[in-house]
C-alpha cells in the first residue's frame, strides 16, 4: 500500500523488490514469518537481501550459484518461522539447495485446534558510509508461496531513535513469543525495534499495530461506523463479533460464502476474469482472493485494518486465542484518503476494486466441495499430528553413501489411509506403518539432509504431501556437507571467480552470477560468460574496515573448493598473496 490511491488494483508492492536493501545501506538482519512457505521461493529471499536483485524460482533452481551465495553471505542473519509441517515440497526435480534452508527456517507448532498465520517480514539495515540504521516492515496476507492471489500489503520505512516508540511493542512481544534461539543479529533487531519511528502513510496517521498470540494484550477489534469486510475466508461467529448489521459489504471466497447461516445482504466475489492464472505445481494453491482487509467508516474518518487474519472466529480470537495473528491499523480522514464507496467513488467504488467483484448468488456447498474440505481438515491434523510425534532420522556412513531411517510413532489420522516418506532430496517414498524405524534408503553425501517429506492418501483416495524437518542423529557435519555442495554447483573456473566476486562485493553482478551459475557452465543459446575481474574487488576490500574479517570468512569457504579449480582459474596464488597480507592486516 503506498502511493495516493489506496488500495487501488493498479498500485502494486513487488516483494522481491520489498526485500532488497536501501540504496547506500546493507542488511543486517531480518525476520520473516509465513504460514506456509514454498521451498524455491524461500530461496529467492536471500538473494534479494544480500545480492541485492530478484530472480524467477525456476531459474534459481536451475543457477544454484546465487543461491550458495547468498546464505553464505548471510548465514545468521536471516530467520524465517513457518507452520510447522506447512512447507510445500519442490515443484521441480529435487535439488540438494534445500539443505542450505536448514538453519534459516524454524518451524512452529501453533496451539490446538489453531494455525500460526502471521505474514509480515522486519529488516535492519546499516549505513555503508555514515548515518542512522534504518528498518523496514511488510506487513502483508500474502504467503511464501508461488501463490498469485490478490493480496495486500503495507511497507513501511522507519529509523532508530534514542526514544522508545511504544507502538511497535505488539512487533516486539510477538518476536519473543516465538520459539528457538534467535542469533545475535536477530535479537538486535528485535531490541532495536522498540526505538524505531516509522514514516506516515500519506493521509494517515502513524499506524497502530495488533498482534493475537496466546496471553497477548494487543488484540484488535474494530471500531465504530458501517464496516467492508474483504476476507476470502469468514464465519457466522466472527461476522456477528464485528457486527453484521453495520457489514455494508463482505468480499469473499464463493464457498466460504456459502457456509454461513446468515449472509449479509451485499456480499460479492472476484469475477472470473480478476482471478490469476496459478502456476502448475505439485501443490494445489487456493485461487482469486487472499487479501484480508476491515474498513470502517465514522463522521469524518475511514480506518483501515490489514494483515493476516481472516473475519473467522479463529481469525480474530472471537472466543479466547486461537491463530498467531498480525495486523496494522491506519486511521486519516474521508476526504483524504477515501471511503468505502460502495455505489460511488472509493476503495469499493467504481474507481477503486469494484470492477473485479460480482454480487454473490446464494447457493449451497456441493458434495464435492464438502468432501474436499473433509480433506482438507484431515491433512492439517496430519501436519499437526506428525510434527507432534517427533519424527528422527538416523544416519549411518555406508562405503561411499549414507543411510537413513526414519522413527517415529505413526499417528492414526481420521480420513487419512496411507502415509508415506522420503527425504526432501529422494524421488522414491517408503511406506509408514506399523512400529517402524523405516529405512528411507542410501543417499550421498549431497543428498543428505533433515527435511522429510510426506504424501498422504485419504480415504477419498485425494493425495497431498508436506515438508517439515526432522530431528538428526548420525548426521554428516555441516563442512563435509557443505563441501559436497559447492563440488556440485562450483565446477568451472569462471563460476570460483564469480562466487568470489558475490562473496566480496557489495552489488555483485547478479546476471553473470546467473549466467556463470548454470549447471553446465553456460546458458543454453549463450557462450560462455567470461568471469568478473576480482583484483580490483579484493584491493577494495582489504583496504576496507571490516575486509580483514570477510576475507578470512570467504578463506574457510575456499578451502573448501579442489585446489584445481583454484589453480585453473589462475586464483590460488593471487589468493595467497592477498592472505599473507591480511594476516598481518589483523
Amino acid at each position: 500500500m503506498k502511493g495516493e490511491k489506496i488500495l487501488a488494483p493498479a498500485e502494486r508492492i513487488d516483494f522481491g523488490e520489498a526485500l532488497v536493501p536501501p540504496e547506500g545501506y546493507r542488511l543486517e538482519a531480518a525476520i520473516g514469518t509465513t504460514f506456509s512457505m514454498d521451498i524455491a521461493t524461500a530461496l529467492t529471499v536471500p538473494v534479494a537481501m544480500a545480492l541485492r536483485g530478484g530472480i524467477e524460482r525456476d531459474e534459481l533452481m536451475e543457477n544454484p550459484l546465487a543461491a550458495l551465495a547468498a546464505m553464505q553471505r548471510l548465514q545468521d542473519r536471516v530467520r524465517i518461522f513457518v507452520e510447522a509441517g506447512n512447507i510445500h515440497p519442490p515443484a521441480c526435480k529435487r535439488n540438494a539447495l534445500i539443505s542450505l534452508l536448514e538453519e534459516l527456517v524454524v518451524e512452529v507448532a501453533p496451539p490446538k485446534r489453531a494455525s500460526f498465520h502471521p505474514k509480515l517480514w522486519l529488516m535492519r539495515f546499516s549505513p555503508e558510509a555514515g548515518g542512522t540504521t534504518r528498518q523496514r516492515l511488510v506487513m502483508m496476507s500474502r504467503n511464501l508461496t508461488r501463490d498469485r492471489s490478490w493480496d495486500v500489503a503495507l511497507q513501511l520505512e522507519g529509523e532508530e531513535t534514542e526514544k522508545k516508540q511504544g507502538g511497535n511493542q505488539p512487533l516486539v512481544d510477538l518476536i519473543d513469543w516465538m520459539p528457538g534461539r534467535k542469533p545475535r543479529a536477530l535479537q538486535e533487531l528485535r531490541n532495536q525495534l522498540a526505538f524505531v519511528k516509522w514514516q506516515a502513510v500519506p493521509g494517515f496517521r502513524k499506524p497502530v499495530f495488533h498482534a493475537h498470540f496466546p496471553r497477548s494484550p494487543h488484540v484488535w477489534r474494530p471500531g465504530k461506523g458501517q464496516m467492508a469486510v474483504i476476507s476470502p475466508f469468514c464465519d457466522d461467529a466472527a461476522l456477528d463479533m464485528l457486527g453484521r448489521e453495520r457489514i455494508c459489504a463482505l468480499v469473499a471466497c464463493d464457498d466460504w460464502l456459502a457456509r454461513l447461516d446468515d449472509v449479509p445482504k451485499c456480499s460479492m466475489t472476484l469475477m472470473d476474469h480478476a482471478v490469476p492464472e496459478q502456476e502448475p505445481t505439485g501443490h494445489q494453491e487456493r485461487a482469486g482472493l487472499h487479501a484480508k482487509i476491515f474498513i470502517t467508516e465514522n463522521a469524518d474518518e475511514t480506518t483501515i485494518t490489514l494483515g493476516s487474519g481472516n473475519a473467522t472466529s479463529a481469525g480474530l480470537a472471537v472466543s479466547g486465542m486461537r491463530n498467531i495473528e498480525v495486523f496494522a491499523t491506519l486511521r486519516g480522514k474521508t476526504a483524504k484518503v477515501g471511503g468505502i464507496g460502495l455505489d460511488s467513488e472509493g476503495i469499493l467504488g467504481h474507481d477503486g476494486l469494484r470492477p473485479l467483484l460480482a454480487d454473490w448468488s446464494p447457493r449451497s456447498l456441493s458434495e464435492e466441495e464438502v468432501d474436499e474440505a473433509r480433506f482438507e481438515d484431515a491433512v492439517r491434523q496430519a501436519r499437526h499430528a506428525i510434527f507432534a510425534a517427533r519424527p528422527q532420522l538416523t544416519f549411518a556412513s555406508v562405503e561411499d553413501q549414507w543411510s537413513a531411517a526414519l522413527q517415529m510413532k505413526s499417528p492414526a489420522i481420521p480420513g487419512i489411509v496411507q502415509i508415506h516418506a522420503r527425504l526432501a532430496t529422494q524421488h522414491g517414498s517408503t511406506a509408514i506403518a506399523g512400529a517402524g524405524p523405516w529405512i528411507l534408503g542410501l543417499v550421498g553425501l549431497l543428498n543428505v539432509t533433515r527435511f522429510i517429506q510426506i504424501d498422504l492418501t485419504g480415504d477419498n483416495e485425494k493425495t497431498a504431501s508436506f515438508v517439515t524437518q526432522a530431528a538428526a542423529h548420525g548426521l554428516p557435519d555441516s563442512e563435509p556437507r557443505l563441501r559436497a555442495l559447492m563440488a556440485e554447483i562450483i565446477k568451472t573456473p569462471e563460476q570460483m571467480l564469480s562466487f568470489v566476486h558475490a562473496m566480496l562485493e557489495v552489488r555483485p553482478d547478479l546476471t553473470g552470477l546467473m549466467r556463470t551459475g548454470n549447471r553446465n557452465g553456460q546458458k543454453t543459446g549463450q557462450s560462455q560468460r567470461a568471469a568478473p575481474p576480482v583484483l580490483e574487488t579484493l584491493l577494495k576490500v582489504l583496504l576496507s574496515d571490516d575486509g580483514p574479517a570477510r576475507m578470512a570468512e570467504l578463506d574457510k569457504l575456499l578451502r573448501l573448493i579442489p585446489a584445481d579449480t583454484q589453480t585453473a582459474a589462475g586464483f590460488h596464488d593471487l589468493w595467497s598473496k592477498f592472505i599473507a597480507v591480511n594476516g598481518k592486516r589483523r
